[in-house]
């Protein structure tokens, strides 16, 4: 698998272990089906995922339509399984961690919903799926708050110190020590990892409901980053700081 770097508009491959960075100043190639360099619908496919200024600067606006809602999608797509509607993009073998920006909407305090999550598939030493990493932002139970993937069952992180709404939130999941490693701020969760050896993909997820809604959730600075070893390996030990930040 080759990875790849995303600077501005340029993006540049090679086959040698580099940190993915993509600051959304494109709009992003998009597919129905998995192909390399890509970003592929996972479950259904959002009513928009594109290049959009907003807060100052180019940002990825992913949106989620009422025309989407379970009620209203083909047969084969009513399930609350398609509710969850985002793309996915595959990663080099060697990464072991991802984090991107999140811009968190003053209107998500009393959505009552699941907004928005960074989700991974990653994968054991003989390429079987072996976990699913998620941390997400959600407002459900009438309690607006950040939580992790833990196997199945949610583990709530509430909100970091000094949050407010209207600005960019950064989430990170680490893939180390046989762990998951969640972190939003000085927000902190840790759950084993199990077999789990690299991260294969990532997903950008919105999630609608059976009337539908319609939102937008603005991702921006996607980075994937491959083990300190597979990077010295490749000569690259300097590239883990190659992201530019913006808010």
């Amino acid at each position: 698998m080759r990875s790849f770097l995303t600077l501005a508009a340029v993006t540049v491959w090679s086959s040698t272990a580099v940190a993915a960075v993509e600051t959304f100043d494109i709009s992003p190639s998009l597919s129905a089906t998995q192909a390399p360099g890509v970003w592929y619908t996972d479950r259904y496919a959002p009513a928009g995922f594109q290049s959009s200024f907003f807060d100052g600067d180019n940002r990825l606006q992913h949106s989620i339509s009422s025309a989407d809602g379970a009620n209203l999608r083909p047969g084969a797509f009513t399930s609350a399984f398609y509710n969850t509607q985002g793309r996915k993009y595959d990663v080099d073998t060697t990464t072991n961690a991802l984090s991107i920006d999140l811009y968190i909407d003053s209107a998500w305090a009393s959505s009552g919903s699941r907004m928005a999550g960074l989700w991974g598939t990653t994968f054991d030493a003989g390429n079987a799926v072996a976990g699913y990493p998620i941390i997400e932002f959600t407002s459900d139970l009438a309690t607006p708050r950040f939580r992790a993937w833990d196997n199945g069952v949610w583990v709530d992180m509430g909100l970091p110190t000094g949050f407010a709404y209207d600005e960019w939130y950064t989430l990170n999941i680490d893939l180390s020590g046989g762990n998951f490693n969640y972190s939003v701020g000085d927000l902190a969760a840790s759950v084993s990892a199990g077999t789990s050896a690299y991260i294969g993909n990532v997903i950008l997820q919105g999630h609608n409901t059976t009337d539908g809604v319609s939102y937008d959730i603005y991702w921006d600075n996607f980075n994937a980053v491959p083990t300190p070893g597979a990077i010295a390996m490749a000569g690259m030990g300097g590239l883990l700081a190659a992201r530019r930040r913006r808010s």
